[in-house]
């Protein structure tokens, strides 16, 4: 499954293979527009005991299937790509950590990014549904071609013309054939 990148304060916000978000890119994001500090970094957020009991809150009720790399809250520790990845539910408290306004604009950012998917999806829908028609007519079309060839409904129908032309006084034949020559 592909989940969005949404853009934050003009920084892109990484999200991973299972859906969470890069909570130092919306650190990076907050300190660029001036709303945090270098101090409100996601390893202190995710040191605070409330923090803590709302991860595991949300682990146990089912928020994420029960195997480590599918956990809400993901801490890579050392090395280049040391980072803090979180599901949305975090993501939004982080920012809500922060600073109130910055989480109301990572609240909205998310809405319109789902927002934006279901319309896109919408149109996928209705595009699928036209080609699938279409595509039916067509079909329908090309096998009544089919059977209208060699050996098929215009063969019936030339022999069934044959028949009737048969039926009629060979002069009356004579007449129509003069007709249509």
């Amino acid at each position: 499954m592909t989940y969005p990148t949404v853009i934050v304060s003009g920084v892109s916000v990484r999200v991973d293979s299972e859906g969470r978000y890069c909570l130092n890119d919306l650190h990076a994001a907050a300190v660029l527009n001036g709303e945090a500090t270098e101090s409100q970094k996601p390893s202190k957020f995710i040191r605070s005991a409330s923090v803590q009991r709302f991860v595991k809150a949300l682990d146990a009720r089912g928020q994420k299937r029960p195997l480590e790399h599918n956990q809400s809250l993901k801490v890579i520790r050392g090395g280049d790509s040391q980072s803090v990845w979180g599901v949305e539910m975090i993501a939004v408290r982080y920012a809500a950590w922060i600073k109130p306004e910055f989480e109301i604009d990572v609240y909205n950012t998310f809405i319109e990014s789902r927002t934006r998917a279901l319309d896109i999806l919408n149109q996928l829908n209705r595009l699928d549904h036209l080609i699938g028609g279409e595509t039916k007519d067509i079909s329908q079309c090309a096998s009544k071609m089919g059977k209208w060839g060699k050996g098929g409904r215009k063969a019936l129908l030339n022999e069934a013309r044959k028949n009737l032309i048969d039926q009629l006084d060979p002069d009356m034949v004579s007449l129509m054939e003069g007709k249509v020559a």
